[in-house]
């Protein structure tokens, strides 16, 4: 471990371990296997305990690499480290969770279900899977009483069935592993901010690596720990600089992992008094964030009326020198949490900001993501029905009906197959360590994504609602206005990925008549498009004993549908993405981030009420100075009177872009914006790359 402190920027020295910790074996061979080679050890272990209930044998496999992986310190960290790969698909209970998941348990359960849900994977009707990704535990009983207190509240809820004996097995390994540490011979600091720090590692590493459901926030630590490093200071034992350090190399571990995705914390937050939540711990992750520059953690940021002016501005200068940040506004998340959800001022004051921009009530919450619905395949299904002969609509009325009919038919079904499969979850992949967090799962002796907690609701996304507006008008105008061509002509067209009709293309790519532009009728389709959607997903019970939500939130589904999807009227070429969350597709959003925002004031919060985020791109000479910090400010908080719940930035230079595409090694630290997260500029593909820069150039006056 290493021991020097007060050096100021000490990590430096140990970056070269940091960056690899996650990526190779940094253990001691001596003390067990690395990743993969358990793998024999886990199969053997699935034939030995054959006949065993599921979540019993799911918590033995836990156990089994709790006692085998190997382990490991070194002198350039102040974390541990773990005979496990950081990557998603090399876990070492993956294999058997996906095996069971998709060759035993929906074969079996709904067979039906399986193939119709590939079969619209490959289409690019919607994008589906089963979903462990979207766990927060009660992080307030888990950093109050650690590993031993959630035994012993097992144990006091006691009963003899497979459920609480499989939590009995998970919470017994999760001991094991501190005890091989003891023996190890690795002493910790007596700081209890940095124990508070070394449980939330401990935790996330067992959950997310061994037991296979991802930890979506990392316990708010500006809050839960801040009582810690005020007694720490008080008593002398840390200083401010000493306890950086333990927050540099802490905020390093998710540097090393490396998940595409991000890993998330939030800050900030109102008190029950209406004082602002912010703190000297908020400023220091804020500073040590900004400092290292990694495209994770991400950090989400709880705003209100009672911000203070310094978050504000440190927070916007970071975005628009391109560190991970989201917006997250407080008044419209506090709307949604008490009229969808049925929270109580209470619980949305306290909930959880998590994932990429999701919100829920603290504690009590185990939501999933497992559909993404295409706002725009209907429109390229119809066309390509209109080519064949077997679609024809004579006015634009009839066109849009029937695309309002495919939308509400696709997303319909995107939930019911989510919903048929989720009631096999607990089947698939236990959630032993998440239950064991759980107070009202432990209690009920229920899975905690099985039903275990209160809210558990199943959220649907939207994908490409701008792309879809741009689509739906541009066959306004070609067939319906100006009659340029037929319907099955332009369906012979969209086939022919535009061949002969560069002009044509070329100027509906160019239109102004799209879904950013604040143009009136592009505001008034996308609403009644989003409200289409939000009909066919919102209030619907799930098998989990909740409810479904529609969400705005497309993740990377922009560019994965988009490359199943062909050409549509809009100009957009077979394959090239499509818009992301409910921002404008490439160069839509030509009048300005202003007309963006005011779109977006178009659409009914409460048809997406699991989450309304927004992409905005900025020209960097246009946010430079005080006056920049002004602006953007202004636009994240008109956004927010607006019902947004979450905004962010990509800051642009094309000459930057442009001369990181030809000389990637002087770009190194570069990060863009995807959606909801940050990635490295030399980690994107030359096409995204160019996608980039294209919205940039779009933008230049």
């Amino acid at each position: 471990m290493s021991g020097e402190t007060g050096q100021g920027r000490a990590w430096l020295r140990d970056v070269d371990f940091l960056r690899r910790k996650w990526r190779e074996d940094a253990t001691d061979p001596k003390t067990g296997l690395y990743s993969e080679a358990l793998h024999p050890l886990i199969d053997a272990e699935v034939k030995r305990l054959e006949g065993e209930p599921w979540i019993v044998v799911k918590a033995k496999l836990f156990d089994l690499v709790c006692r085998k992986m190997s382990i490991g310190m070194s002198e350039h960290d102040w974390f541990p480290t773990f005979g496990l790969h950081g990557k998603q698909d090399r876990r070492p209970l993956q294999r058997t969770v996906g095996w069971r998941a998709y060759s035993v348990v929906m074969p079996r359960s709904c067979p039906d279900e399986l193939k119709e849900m590939n079969a619209g994977n490959q289409s690019g009707d919607w994008s589906m899977w089963v979903d462990f990704d979207h766990t927060v535990p009660d992080w307030d009983f888990v950093l109050a009483h650690g590993f031993p207190g959630m035994k012993a509240r097992l144990l006091a809820h006691w009963k003899d069935t497979p459920f609480h004996r499989a939590l009995l097995i998970t919470a017994d390994a999760c001991l094991a592993v501190l005890g091989r540490f003891i023996a190890y011979g690795e002493s910790l600091p007596s700081t209890t901010a940095y124990e508070a720090l070394m449980l939330v590692y401990l935790y996330w590493t067992l959950s997310e690596q061994v037991d296979v459901f991802k930890v979506n926030m990392l316990a708010h630590v500006d809050q839960a720990v801040l009582p810690l490093y005020r007694a720490d200071l008080a008593a002398g034992r840390t200083t401010e600089e000493e306890f950086r350090e333990h927050l540099t190399y802490f905020i390093w571990q998710w540097g090393s992992v490396d998940c595409f995705f991000g890993q998330s914390d939030y800050i900030g937050g109102t008190a029950a008094d209406g004082a602002s939540e912010y703190n000297e711990l908020s400023r220091l992750m804020l500073d040590v964030n900004d400092e290292l520059a990694l495209p994770t953690p991400k950090l989400q940021l709880k705003l209100a009326d009672n911000t203070p002016d310094w978050v504000w501005r440190k927070a916007l200068d970071m975005a628009r020198r391109h560190r991970s940040l989201v917006f997250c506004g407080e008044k419209p998340m506090t709307h949604v949490l008490m009229t969808s959800f049925g929270c109580t001022d209470e619980e949305a004051r306290t909930c959880n900001v998590h994932g990429c921009y999701e919100f829920t009530p603290k504690g009590q919450s185990a939501e999933t993501g497992p559909g993404y619905v295409s706002m725009l395949k209907p429109v390229a299904t119809l066309l390509e029905r209109a080519r064949r002969g077997e679609f024809a609509a004579g006015s634009w009325d009839g066109f849009l009906s029937a695309y309002e009919r495919e939308l509400h038919a696709k997303a319909t079904r995107c939930r019911e197959i989510a919903c048929a499969f989720e009631a096999y979850l607990a089947e698939m992949n236990p959630a032993n360590l998440y239950s064991l967090s759980m107070a009202s799962s432990v209690e009920r002796g229920v899975d905690a994504y099985q039903g275990g907690v209160r809210f558990a609701s199943t959220h649907i996304l939207q994908v490409s609602l701008g792309t879809a507006v741009d689509a739906l008008l541009a066959v306004k105008e070609i067939v319906y206005e100006r009659r340029e061509m037929s319907l099955a002509e332009l369906g012979e067209l969209m086939a022919a990925n535009w061949e002969g009709h560069e002009e044509l293309r070329l100027r509906m790519s160019r239109s102004r008549r799209k879904w950013g532009c604040n143009d009136a009728e592009a505001n008034a389709l996308g609403r009644r498009i989003g409200h289409v959607f939000g009909k066919a997903i919102n209030g619907f019970p799930n098998t989990r004993g909740s409810i479904c939500r529609a969400s705005g939130h497309s993740a990377y589904q922009f560019i994965d549908q988009g490359r199943r999807i062909g050409a549509t009227p809009d100009g957009r070429m077979a394959g090239d993405e499509t818009s992301k969350n409910l921002s404008a597709g490439i160069g839509a959003d030509s009048e300005g981030a202003t007309a963006l925002i005011n779109t977006l004031a178009a659409l009914d919060p409460d048809d997406f009420p699991a989450d309304v985020p927004l992409d905005v791109t900025l020209l960097a000479w246009s946010v430079k100075g005080e006056k920049g910090l002004d602006m953007m400010r202004v636009l994240v908080q008109r956004y927010f009177r607006n019902g947004g719940c979450a905004i962010h930035f990509n800051v642009a230079d094309v000459a930057e872009l442009r001369d990181a595409q030809e000389h990637p090694e002087k770009h190194e630290n570069l990060q863009v914006r995807v959606c909801g997260w940050n990635v490295r500029w030399n980690d994107l593909p030359r096409k995204e790359q160019d996608a980039y820069i294209m919205r940039a150039e779009e933008m230049m006056p």
